[in-house]
């Protein structure tokens, strides 16, 4: 095979020429190099700072007493003490216990009255009159045909005769009272029982003293007529029994069977067992010593009377000595203001005897009575669930120390509790509590 040049051989065939083989250089790597020293920086604390500080500070206090509020808030574990006002109202049967005097009769008979009822009578007035049994009234008729003719005969032939200062007196009494009596039925009628009485009595005595005139005396009949009255008057005396007045107050002839039970005498002895008997008892037994007696009339003292009930001891907020408002269904046109006289504790039940100062005349009669007591109670307010128990006194717990201030419950609601520290100063107006 023949060689052609450079190209190849004859034949078309292609020699692979081989060139020597070169070194390759190794990689050059660059110089290294060293970072220049940097130099330190002085820091300056500009004011400013200090200023971002603090308010920064401020800030996270605040953020924290506000989440404390906010918790606190939520979870509602204190409250403040406030002044505020409660509608607090008990509904009790109660009875009506009057500072009266009794007046009885041994025995009994017909009773004349001289007085109306619920006159107001001085001491020493005459009320009624007592015959005794067996009386006719025969006597009486004869009597009061008998003082009309003398009047009339009088009046006819004697009258116009005497002339004295002493009459004169008594007709000038006479016509000053029929005055005063006209007056008080335009302005004061409640003047009128005690001004009749004292007209009766002025024309009585009157009456009397002409009888004992000469002019008078020298009339044979009007001397007969005196004669016939002293007789009747000794028949009818022997008969009859004049009650006066032991002293004055107001005059009633009701009775209800409990007098003997609901007195002065007895006020003090009731307890919580006796007063709910009481209210139930319809037909109140008499007592062995007035089963003799005849009922005559009551003396009434108008400005002293009394309720006694019974309540809850845990429902009762008024203290002894304390005041409050009361009225009684039937009369609710009339508050009174009432005293707390008795707080007398029996197992669960406290009787309560309250004190009046006013006209009982509405309520003379009355006994068994439905009483509202209370109205608004104003005081420091505090939520009930603030209120605890230690060793069974009620009272509160301060906040910032947790001192506990023992209280008295002076009316609450269905959220809060008017309340009355029982030592004063040791719980005020604003003063943080625990719930």
């Amino acid at each position: 095979m023949q060689y052609n040049g450079g190209s190849g051989y004859r034949d078309g065939s292609r020699q692979r020429t081989y060139l020597p083989r070169q070194q390759q250089p190794a990689p050059v790597r660059p110089p290294r190099s060293t970072p220049p020293k940097k130099r330190k920086r002085k820091i300056v604390v500009k004011p400013r700072f200090f200023v971002f500080l603090l308010i920064l500070v401020l800030l996270i206090v605040g953020l924290i007493f506000g989440i404390r509020a906010g918790v606190q808030a939520l979870v509602n574990t204190e409250a403040t003490v406030t002044y505020g006002m409660i509608e607090d109202v008990t509904t009790v049967d109660a009875l009506v216990v009057r500072n009266e005097e009794c007046v009885r009769a041994e025995g009994y008979g017909e009773i004349e009255y001289l007085v109306p009822e619920m006159s107001y009578v001085a001491a020493d007035t005459p009320v009624l009159e007592v015959y005794a049994t067996g009386y006719s009234g025969d006597r009486s008729q004869e009597m009061d045909a008998l003082l009309t003719s003398i009047v009339q005969r009088q009046q006819e032939t004697v009258l116009g005769t005497i002339v004295n200062a002493t009459l004169e007196e008594y007709n000038a009494e006479i016509d000053a009272q029929v005055d005063a009596i006209s007056d008080a039925m335009r302005g004061d009628p409640a003047q009128l029982d005690a001004l009749s009485t004292q007209l009766t009595t002025l024309m009585e005595a009157r009456q009397d003293y002409i009888e004992t005139t000469t002019e008078a005396q020298a009339d044979s009949t009007l001397t007969q007529y005196y004669a016939n009255k002293t007789q009747l008057e000794s028949q009818i005396d022997a008969w009859r029994t004049q009650y006066r007045s032991p002293g004055e107050g107001l005059v009633s002839f009701s009775f209800d069977g409990l007098e003997p039970y609901l007195n002065m005498d007895t006020l003090d002895a009731l307890d919580a067992a006796t007063v709910k008997s009481l209210l139930q008892e319809s037909n109140p037994a008499v007592p062995e010593e007035l089963r003799s007696q005849q009922n005559l009339y009551r003396l009434v003292q108008p400005n002293e009377w009394y309720v006694a009930f019974t309540t809850q001891a845990s429902q009762w907020k008024i203290g002894k000595g304390e005041t409050c408002a009361i009225y009684f269904e039937s009369y609710e046109d009339i508050t009174y203001t009432a005293t707390v006289r008795t707080l007398a504790a029996s197992g669960n039940d406290l009787l309560v005897v309250l004190q009046m100062n006013e006209d009982v005349s509405p309520l003379i009669n009355a006994r068994k009575v439905r009483a509202v007591i209370g109205g608004r109670v104003e005081g420091m307010m505090v939520p009930l669930s603030a209120l605890r128990t230690e060793n069974s006194q009620q009272g509160v717990y301060l906040a910032d120390d947790n001192t506990f201030v023992p209280v008295r419950v002076v009316g609450q609601d269905s959220k809060n509790a008017l309340v009355m520290p029982l030592e004063e100063g040791t719980l005020t107006r604003g003063d943080r509590i625990r719930k």
